[in-house]
């Protein structure tokens, strides 16, 4: 790169920030009046902020972020042992807009579900499609739903309004009698023959996909680990992470519904990370060193629920990866089949 061309971005990134600072400052302003009329509530509940704690997010809005706040602002609101808040608590304390997925709103705050349902599992980030829209618009009558919330945030400007973006999106076709699926481990990796930089645009950035189906008795379990790239970290207290979605279930063969089901984000080590990935789900019966990842719970479902449901919400927790879709399917959804012929047609015809 030219030191002119290195120049000119360089100057277009600043411009950039120093653009998004005066949105932020700019915001804030506007809503002065609703931060310090939430400023009166906090402090009347033993809770004292100054302006360092709220900020203006475009897919958010007016945001407060302090140790602990939600707990703090509604202290009745109280975790299960896995980190999770039940259903029914949370729309018997808060309001919910089928509208506005992902909220829950107060008098003068918004509760919000967990980060890690945003896209790359950043706060800063809007819903990843479309998980916790589906989660919004489900009938859960028979099913005791848990929740994973946002306990270090709220959002302060308490309106319907949200931010859209214009996605490609799929749910899976998974029709299959479940209780007819052989018990094994599959492992589903994006063509071999696609680099780093399309994998990132067609796959949303998945390394492999590993699923498990066991039965014991007349329950089947489920189990899948979604692994992105190399360079998808995080950074924990106790260092650097490679975030995994993952998925258990188990199906009641005598009911033909499943009985359970919950989704997490496993944290692995960067040595547990690269031990892992090329695996599969017999990797510690199999291997002298075993892996066992810290785990935070996202969500939980438990009571009848419909295949149809299971499968819906799976798609979606694993926000746009058409590994899933395949497994499901047998192929990969018809627009992504579209753009690899046309790739591989440009490829050979530049060969």
């Amino acid at each position: 790169m030219t030191e002119s061309r290195k120049s000119e971005e360089e100057e277009w990134i600043e411009n950039y920030r120093q653009q998004i600072e005066h949105e932020n400052k700019m915001m804030l302003s506007k809503n002065q009046n609703i931060i310090e009329e939430f400023v009166r509530h906090c402090r009347s509940v033993g809770v004292y902020l100054d302006s360092e704690a709220f900020s203006f997010t475009p897919t958010i809005g007016v945001v407060c972020e302090y140790p602990n706040i939600l707990t703090k602002l509604v202290p009745s609101l109280h975790e299960d042992k896995e980190g999770l808040f039940a259903w029914d608590a949370l729309t018997e304390t808060f309001k919910v807009n089928k509208s506005n997925p992902g909220y829950f709103y107060a008098d003068n705050f918004m509760a919000m579900a967990s980060p890690v349902f945003r896209r790359g599992m950043h706060g800063g980030n809007n819903w990843a499609p479309r998980f916790i829209d589906e989660f919004w618009s489900i009938n859960l009558e028979g099913i005791d739903a848990y929740l994973s919330l946002d306990q270090n945030r709220v959002r302060v400007n308490v309106d319907n309004s949200c931010y859209m973006e214009a996605d490609t999106w799929f749910g899976a076709p998974f029709k299959e009698n479940v209780s007819e699926i052989t018990d094994g481990v599959s492992h589903l990796r994006p063509p071999s023959d696609l680099d780093e930089r399309y994998i990132d645009f067609l796959f949303n950035d998945a390394y492999a996909l590993d699923i498990c189906w066991s039965t014991k008795g007349r329950i089947k379990s489920f189990q899948a680990l979604e692994f992105k790239s190399k360079n998808k970290v995080i950074q924990l207290e106790e260092g650097t992470f490679h975030p995994v979605r993952y998925i258990h279930a188990e199906y009641d063969m005598d009911k033909s519904e499943f009985r359970h089901f919950d989704g997490a984000t496993q944290f692995y080590t960067p040595e547990e990370y690269f031990m892992r990935r090329d695996s599969n789900f017999r990797h510690n019966v199999k291997e002298d060193t075993k892996i066992k990842p810290k785990s935070t719970k996202s969500f939980k479902l438990n009571g009848s629920v419909p295949v149809d449901m299971w499968t819906e919400l799976s798609s979606h927790f694993f926000a746009a990866n058409p590994l899933i879709y395949e497994y499901f399917s047998g192929g990969f959804p018809p627009h992504l089949v579209d753009k690899l012929e046309k790739l591989r047609a440009h490829r050979e015809k530049n060969t």
